[in-house]
């Protein structure tokens, strides 16, 4: 593949001092903020963003039409071809079950194109720095007083910022998407070779006491530590990646950290709230199937196919059950909680599994959800 741009130099130097600091990372602290009402792991809203400022006109032409223009010193950016993306990567590989203890789907994966991934395309984030945000624009969420991160929101801004760079080639939005994985190793736990990114506040809806975890929040870290590799270069995002990818395979709810479980009848459920009763919230679910899909198509890793086939069985097994005909889908499967928001993501998420898996069985369950409540 070809080298990492010259504009990248800046971005891979952080990113190999992340990894440095690794063993010594520890929980942010979190920060006095005014009080507000606690945050769910909300996935990212269908309508765009705001847009960056409108540039500067251009200067007027000289006057004096004999006159050559001076040369621009630096030239304008350029989008990043796909060919200058790397697209395979040799990493230690985990080694998968002997025997998966879960159903796994006869599909063949989907290689997809940069434009086709999850989250890319959509409208730009704006580098302007947010108000209520750190030193680095990273926001924060605001819970009973205090300011946390969200490792979620950070992680899939981070996704965001890493494809506007590819489409522009402006070293800001690499930037901000280097800042944010930068924060995501500051709270980062890590614990047998897995990385899990905490949240730092108590979320009693779900019965989640401080600090608990998310594979939602897993999912949106692990696509986007791949996505900084392929961009980059740079092997700190491949091995955050890996121990990323680990924490998906710690199985069970008799852990202290886990964020997926294989249930009596044999399904692989990657849980957004993984409490005492998890509830299979659906969107949360195939985000973190996205970021399972991204790691392996990059690494090809047998373990990390293992998984997707499962969690894609889990899918073809039980979708069905979050539809409710003539109305809104479920948004869980425990409080049957509707909402026309969420709605609307699962259609979009269903359209992305039949890209990743090639089953059409997806694509029919979209148009019939559509067809319930557009």
């Amino acid at each position: 593949m070809t080298a990492a741009r010259p504009g990248l130099r800046t971005a891979i130097g952080t990113a190999l001092a992340i990894l440095l600091l690794l063993p010594c990372l520890g929980p942010v602290q979190a920060v006095a903020a005014p009080a507000g009402p606690p945050a769910t792991t909300a996935p990212p809203a269908l309508e765009g963003p705001a847009q960056d400022p409108t540039p500067e006109p251009a200067a007027e032409p000289s006057a004096e039409p004999t006159q050559s223009p001076a040369p621009t010193s630096t030239p304008l950016p350029t989008p990043i071809p796909e060919t200058a993306l790397r697209s395979r990567a040799d990493v230690t590989p985990v080694q998968p079950f002997a025997t998966a203890p879960f159903r796994l789907a006869p599909y063949t994966i989907r290689t997809l194109s940069w434009a086709a991934l999850p989250y890319n395309g959509r409208g730009l984030l704006s580098l302007r720095k947010p108000s209520d945000s750190d030193a680095n624009g990273v926001p924060y969420k605001r819970v009973n007083g205090r300011a946390y991160y969200h490792p979620g929101n950070v992680a899939e801004q981070g996704c965001r910022y890493v494809d506007a760079y590819v489409r522009t080639g402006n070293p800001a939005y690499l930037d901000r998407a280097v800042v944010r994985a930068r924060v995501l190793m500051q709270i980062a736990v890590r614990d047998r070779g897995a990385l899990y990114f905490p949240y730092l506040w108590s979320y009693w809806g779900a019965g989640l006491r401080a600090p608990w975890y998310s594979a939602y929040s897993q999912g949106f870290a692990l696509s986007l530590f791949v996505r900084l590799y392929r961009v980059t270069g740079d092997g700190a995002y491949l091995g955050m990646a890996r121990g990323t990818f680990v924490s998906f395979r710690r199985l069970g709810r008799s852990r202290i950290r886990w964020v997926a479980y294989v249930s009596s009848s044999h399904w692989l459920w990657l849980e957004e709230y993984p409490s005492a009763r998890p509830s299979h919230v659906l969107n949360g679910f195939n985000f973190a199937l996205f970021g399972i899909y991204d790691y392996e198509r990059l690494t090809r890793d047998r373990a990390a196919r293992q998984l997707l086939l499962g969690a894609l069985a889990t899918m073809r097994g039980n979708a069905t059950r979050y539809r409710v005909p003539g109305s809104v889908s479920y948004y869980d499967l425990v409080h049957y909680t509707q909402s026309l928001h969420y709605h609307r993501i699962h259609i979009w998420q269903l359209r992305m599994l039949r890209q990743i898996s090639g089953s059409s069985w997806f694509s029919r369950l979209a148009a019939a959800l559509a067809a319930d409540a557009g």
